[in-house]
């Protein structure tokens, strides 16, 4: 069984004497519903796992009045079950945006005291007139994402012990020992492989087989084309699915900001933008929004309609590249493909270390693949180390745009000088 953090953050939910409704938002193959499962095996007696999707019939528990009696009533006749213990049951409402009824059911259990709920859904935003993606005043939203860095760490058998002694090398700025700098770079190339899905980090950890990895990630795709031809009108559904499938595309150009003729010859904002929206709604994908200006906060200051478009893991990315990509990469060429793979990760770390996604774009002649807020100022972060345009970069950003942080991530070990600091690329962890 893969360690989660999210099984933490369950942890801190039911602790909370207070606890609302928890809602668990994030794309199908994440784990959301494994997470629920193990962590309702370990801190309840009772488990109630209501699953639109799998069994439509369940809707019509929550079709007539919403009243504590009628719904005990009907989960226990419909489901065959009496299992229904106040303060010891946990009722998970599984893919929840298909029975909006239910969410309203989920205040009634809640406001006697006398169930737990956990909502969750595949697809969060992507029918608001149906279901409003607006957390309710009785849910805490949770996003669940696949697996960081530091989880693959952990599924890969590298204890906490080891991950701190990198860590405190980190904080204090000093060498990481050579042989621990080897094992992560050799470990973070595999992460750029395999990415963080848990089905796929599972099979890679037991099988190491880099055509089931293919296969695992290909099933993911297959599942998040059936969400978008499921969900959509046909005319919609062949929009998103091309601007899906030209993710690849748009990543692995030079430039890769998101191009509408990259989706379609002659293809314009009018005609797709409202699928790349579907998909951000959807939880596949990330947006990283271009700066105008480098000063906070970064959102009064971004062009949102001049963007790039990332996988919401980078492993669904590597696995239509195919295997010769992959070989390339664990061999050690993690630029393969105009840096496409190695920025789809740190896009995808970045934000789940909390972070929204900027670049900047001067004049054509300067580029910065990201810039955040980090340690209250604004910082560069270059991850493109083998085109010495990007050195150039960062100096003009410290002398030309009054940056006084820049942050390089290399394949070597680290090297602080007064402005820029440079760390192997899996500290981007520790940021």
């Amino acid at each position: 069984m893969l360690k989660r953090k999210i099984t933490e953050q369950l942890i801190d939910w039911k602790t909370n004497p207070d606890r609302n409704v928890l809602f668990l938002k994030g794309p199908r193959g994440v784990g959301k519903t494994t997470a629920v499962e193990n962590f309702a095996k370990e801190h309840y007696d009772y488990f109630i796992h209501i699953n639109f999707e799998k069994y439509p019939l369940y809707k019509s528990i929550f079709s007539g009045s919403l009243d504590m009696g009628t719904l005990t009533k009907q989960i226990t006749l419909k489901m065959q079950t009496n299992k229904l213990v106040a303060g010891k049951t946990l009722i998970f409402l599984d893919e929840i945006h298909l029975c909006p009824r239910a969410r309203e059911a989920a205040f009634t259990f809640i406001n006697e005291q006398r169930f737990d709920v956990i909502e969750a859904t595949s697809l969060f935003g992507t029918n608001p007139d149906k279901f409003d993606p607006t957390p309710l005043s009785y849910e805490t939203l949770i996003e669940v994402m696949s697996l960081d860095f530091e989880e693959f760490l952990w599924a890969s058998g590298v204890s906490e012990l080891t991950i701190n002694e990198v860590y405190n090398h980190f904080i204090n700025l000093k060498p990481i020992p050579a042989s621990l700098h080897i094992e992560f770079m050799n470990l973070f190339r595999e992460y750029m492989v395999v990415g963080g899905m848990p089905a796929v980090v599972d099979s890679f950890i037991h099988k190491h087989n880099f055509k089931a990895l293919i296969k695992e990630q290909g099933k993911i795709i297959k599942d998040y084309e059936h969400d978008i031809d499921s969900s959509l009108k046909k005319v919609d559904r062949n929009k998103v699915r091309l601007t899906f499938n030209s993710l690849p595309s748009q990543l692995v150009k030079d430039n890769k900001k998101f191009q509408y003729g990259v989706v379609e010859l002659k293809g314009n904002a009018r005609k797709f933008e409202s699928s790349v929206l579907w998909l951000y709604d959807a939880d596949m994908i990330h947006i990283s929004f271009q700066l105008e200006e480098l000063m906070l906060p970064f959102a009064n200051h971004a062009r949102f309609d001049i963007f790039k478009v990332y996988y919401k893991d980078v492993g669904l990315l590597t696995g239509q590249l195919g295997q010769v990509a992959q070989q390339a990469i664990i061999d050690g060429d993690i630029h393969i493909y105009n840096n496409a793979v190695l920025e789809s990760t740190i896009a995808d770390l970045l934000y789940k270390q909390g972070y929204r996604l900027y670049y900047f774009t001067k004049n054509t002649t300067l580029h910065m693949e990201f810039m955040f807020k980090y340690k209250a100022e604004v910082t560069a972060l270059s991850v493109n180390e083998a085109d010495n345009t990007k050195a150039k970069a960062l100096t003009s950003l410290i002398e030309n745009h009054d940056l006084k942080h820049a942050i390089e991530l290399t394949t070597q070990n680290i090297e602080i000088s007064e402005q820029i600091h440079r760390y192997p690329i899996y500290c981007v962890m520790f940021l």
